[in-house]
């Protein structure tokens, strides 16, 4: 009797811990059941079941990769690529659009101007002291796909890293962008990773694209950055022997990466719009965001799928 007493106890404690176990490892037959394994499961497909918190619009800013995308017409002829730093990567792009394809950009913007915003604790917001300026979402015509598609090939087609939808900028004289990031909340898993700032018109004074924690560049770069005269005063947001001015140059751009691989920001990319002191700028922002794991799918197009 004492050795069946035993025997049961100790069959109670094996159940009680495998019962225990069992809800520890997430009730894993329940979700057969309820059908809620499936749902973790395209979760964790889709990368969002490591904590990534990424709202609807983020997503539905992404743009998949064209299949059936030709862009033969539209060739690339860069004049120059030129790294000004490889650490964050900065890099200067001479030509990366033809005169003509800027301004076929600028026309398609056109119509959609609308006052530019900025977002504060998740409120959208109008801040003519932070940012002046009107912004376009750019339609996308056969040349802005193939645009899109340059920027993913300049980057080396990383896994996991799409174009976001482009947006054209408009600053008139006062127009300017306060001081920013382009990263704001980066993580390991997802953030905006680089940005192109590329130049669709210049017929302006002043309007630079200002980096006050990049180093100075020599002389040889005056063509592209503003150079100091001799005994020019420093900005309040700089030290001695920093800050970097890009010129507006239509048709070229700069490239910048906004975060490094464990997911924490550069601070050598705080970045703003200088004031616009006469004319007209005009700017496309292409941006990249990483989300790791998210599968978004290409279509097919009806000619393939009849094929």
């Amino acid at each position: 009797m004492a050795g069946q007493s035993f025997s049961l106890g100790t069959l109670v404690q094996y159940v009680l811990i495998a019962v225990i176990g069992y809800v520890l490892a997430g009730a894993p037959f329940i979700s057969i059941f309820t059908g809620e394994g499936d749902s973790a499961r395209r979760r964790a497909r889709d990368g969002f079941g490591k904590g990534i918190q990424v709202s609807k619009e983020k997503l539905d800013s992404l743009i998949a990769p064209e299949r059936n995308l030709s862009c033969a017409e539209y060739g690339v002829n860069y004049r120059g690529v030129h790294v000004l730093r490889r650490e964050p990567l900065v890099v200067y792009i001479e030509g990366f659009l033809g005169d003509g394809e800027a301004d076929e950009v600028v026309s398609v913007s056109e119509p959609h101007f609308t006052p530019s915003t900025v977002w504060t604790s998740g409120q959208e917001r109008l801040d003519p002291t932070v940012r002046l300026s009107e912004k376009a979402a750019v339609p996308r015509t056969p040349l802005v796909q193939c645009i899109e598609e340059r920027a993913r090939a300049f980057q080396g087609w990383r896994p996991y890293v799409f174009i976001e939808k482009l947006w054209a900028q408009k600053y008139g004289p006062g127009g300017h962008y306060a001081y920013h990031y382009d990263w704001s909340t980066a993580t390991r898993d997802a953030g905006r990773v680089s940005s192109f700032m590329v130049w669709l018109g210049d017929e302006c004074e002043g309007g630079g694209t200002r980096f006050p924690r990049l180093e100075r560049v020599d002389g040889r770069w005056c063509r592209f950055v503003e150079c100091a005269e001799e005994g020019e005063e420093k900005r309040g947001e700089e030290e001695d022997g920093m800050g970097v001015t890009f010129k507006p140059i239509k048709g070229n751009a700069v490239f910048w990466e906004n975060m490094r691989g464990d997911g924490t920001g550069y601070e050598e990319s705080w970045h703003a719009g200088l004031p616009v002191t006469s004319g007209t700028k005009i700017g496309l922002n292409i941006w990249s965001w990483y989300q790791e794991g998210y599968g978004l799918h290409v279509e097919e197009t009806a000619a393939s799928r009849e094929d």
